[in-house]
């Protein structure tokens, strides 16, 4: 069963032509079935996307790898981008991206590809300032219309800064993490388990909130 609908490829294929520049690899990171029973489908979907252009390249790797332990992946499906230009595997998808997630996958991809984030200039001045560990966890579902702009603006804070890691989280894939924390709607976004918001924020609001975090005394 294809996960992209064959006009949505032919889209695909044709923006990617006109908008990629530079390649941009996918690492996968999954487990067996019983303990990931998502993996397998996410797996899929990252390759469709690669047969879409060249420029997308899809690594899969098990969790408890060399790789998996580089970068501290202990779950599936987990999928972290990299190009020449942002390669500190600061940006990650914790769970399957489908629904509305996916086109934050499609943005992700252009702007890894591209090196365009779109922010304020304020907005990098800021970020490019920050010399402390942050992590951003957007917790999300496939179906809330709401939550691509809220990971996206997590994940263009982490392409400016490479001490910021920002992860979307699939709140049914994660419920451990989903519960943690509480979250009862989304998008529902936490950092460094200090500060938190529900819903979608302006991307000064969302600022506020990550120098909130790193001010705060431990």
């Amino acid at each position: 069963m294809a996960f992209i609908s064959d006009e949505y490829r032919e889209k695909l294929t044709k923006k990617f032509s006109e908008v990629l520049k530079d390649q941009v690899t996918l690492k996968f990171f999954k487990q067996d079935e019983e303990k990931c029973p998502y993996c397998k489908d996410t797996q899929d979907l990252l390759q469709e996307l690669t047969e879409l252009s060249p420029l997308i390249k899809l690594e899969v790797h098990e969790v408890g790898d060399e790789e998996s332990r580089k970068y501290n992946i202990e779950k599936s499906p987990v999928t972290v981008l990299f190009s020449e230009r942002f390669n500190t595997g600061n940006v990650r998808y914790f769970g399957m991206p489908s629904g509305y997630e996916f086109g934050s996958l499609i943005e992700d991809i252009e702007s890894f590809s591209t090196g365009d984030v779109d922010l304020k200039d304020r907005t990098v001045e800021i970020l490019k300032a920050i010399d402390k560990p942050v992590n951003i966890r957007v917790f999300i579902t496939p179906t809330c219309p709401y939550c691509p702009g809220v990971v996206r603006t997590a994940h263009k804070f982490s392409q400016i800064n490479k001490n910021i890691v920002s992860d979307m989280v699939e709140a049914y894939e994660f419920e451990e993490e989903s519960e943690e924390v509480g979250v009862s709607s989304v998008p529902h976004t936490t950092i460094n388990m200090k500060e938190e918001f529900i819903g979608a924020v302006p991307e000064d609001e969302f600022l506020s909130h990550v120098i909130g975090a790193i001010s705060e005394p431990n």
